[in-house]
């Protein structure tokens, strides 16, 4: 192993604390001479599959020839395993990437949601959530009320009221509330 990780190194031996670990896990995945087995498959009784068996097997690295030394294949294994490193760099920053194009297009939509701050005592419209999956909503009201708002609360509901004061005990979503604009609005009679 000591061997293989020198070549590994290819001259910087300040580098070698970072190939230990695929050092050993070459030198486990490598097969005997002795038993004629590698002692992951003595312990496991499967052959690893490894990521660039599926994928890149023959193309990874360069330098494969009969009659290897015991230290040349455990130092192509270990820049076979080496190069992993490199996909799971590659994938975290791909992700990263997509990360950022989701919160974009979070908050591109995110005009859709209802951000007002309904003041104590404004009259607002419920939405009448029940029916949204009714077979006969067609015919049933959408909207109930109107209500007058009493609070909002920390997490961002309102508590609603009826007119003549009874206060409901139940929050209410803010996606759920709507302005009453009265018939005889001045803002109404402007359009």
């Amino acid at each position: 192993i000591r061997e293989s990780l020198i070549r590994s190194c290819e001259g910087r031996l300040s580098r070698w604390p970072d190939l230990l670990p695929l050092a050993i896990f070459a030198d486990r995945i490598t097969i005997r001479r002795q038993t004629g087995f590698s002692p992951f498959y003595i312990l496991h009784g499967l052959h690893p599959l490894l990521s660039f068996d599926l994928t890149e097997a023959s193309f990874l690295v360069d330098g494969w020839s009969e009659h290897m030394t015991d230290e040349d294949l455990i130092t192509l294994r270990i820049k076979q395993i080496e190069s992993q490193h490199q996909d799971v760099q590659l994938a975290a920053e791909t992700l990263r990437v997509n990360r950022f194009k989701t919160k974009a297009q979070f908050e591109s939509h995110a005009k859709r949601l209802l951000t007002d701050h309904y003041e104590k005592d404004q009259l607002v419209l419920v939405k009448n959530s029940r029916i949204a999956h009714d077979l006969g909503r067609k015919s049933k009201p959408r909207w109930l009320g109107p209500y007058a708002i009493v609070r909002r609360t920390k997490g961002g509901s309102y508590i609603i009221r009826e007119l003549n004061g009874n206060v409901s005990r139940q929050g209410i979503a803010a996606t759920r509330l709507m302005p009453y604009i009265s018939r005889n609005s001045p803002a109404l009679q402007q359009l």
